[in-house]
């Protein structure tokens, strides 16, 4: 082994002692977590238009804000999700808006609470607001719901400390938000999700 390859490995060898090696001082307690990310519908395509059933697919932007309290291993937090409005238009013919929203309560699993990384995994329970409309410009008909639904979520992450009250959180999330009512009947939704956070033990 070259000197070079001896110097990396050693420099290597360091960064995972490093990584982990516990953090204890200020870890438990309440915090706030902010969070942005790209979210994905998918639906059931037996009561949609072409038009409509794009709308809600696209992938958009999302951003959240959550209140919650950690103790050890365990993270509970109450957290609201706001997904911007969709609005797909064929020129003269048709046009299609989509927004949802949600409340979520969801406990969190950290595998190494006290260390500079750890893997986590979430699951969730709360309720979604989904608000869709429909127009066609041509026949003069529109088509509005707004649906209140019980959604579960399952997640999984990853966790880096920046200091001992600062932490980088890296996710992805899987949301069952209900049923959808379009004009011809409704249909079944979920969720995906992936989202770069900062959270704060205040």
């Amino acid at each position: 082994m070259t000197k070079k390859c001896k110097l990396f490995s050693s420099f290597l060898m360091a960064i995972v002692f490093f990584a982990m090696k516990p953090a204890f001082a200020d870890c438990d307690g309440f915090y706030l977590a902010a969070r942005a990310g790209a979210t994905k519908y998918h639906i059931d395509n037996n009561h949609t238009t072409n038009l409509s059933d794009y709308a809600i697919d696209k992938r958009r932007f999302l951003a959240s804000g959550a209140l919650g309290y950690r103790y050890k291993h365990i993270r509970a937090e109450v957290e609201y999700l706001w997904r911007r409005k969709n609005k797909e238009t064929v020129i003269g013919v048709s046009e299609a808006r989509f927004q949802a929203q949600s409340l979520m309560f969801i406990l969190y699993y950290d595998f190494f609470p006290y260390y500079w990384f750890t893997p986590y995994v979430d699951a969730g329970a709360g309720y979604t607001h989904n608000k869709t409309r429909y127009r066609d410009k041509v026949a003069n008909t529109s088509f509005s719901s707004k649906d209140d639904n019980f959604t579960w979520s399952l997640g999984a992450g990853l966790s880096a400390k920046i200091t001992n009250r600062l932490n980088l959180d890296v996710g992805y999330r899987y949301y069952d938000v209900g049923e959808i009512t379009f004009h011809n009947g409704k249909s079944d939704a979920n969720d995906q999700e992936v989202y770069v956070g900062l959270r704060y033990i205040m």
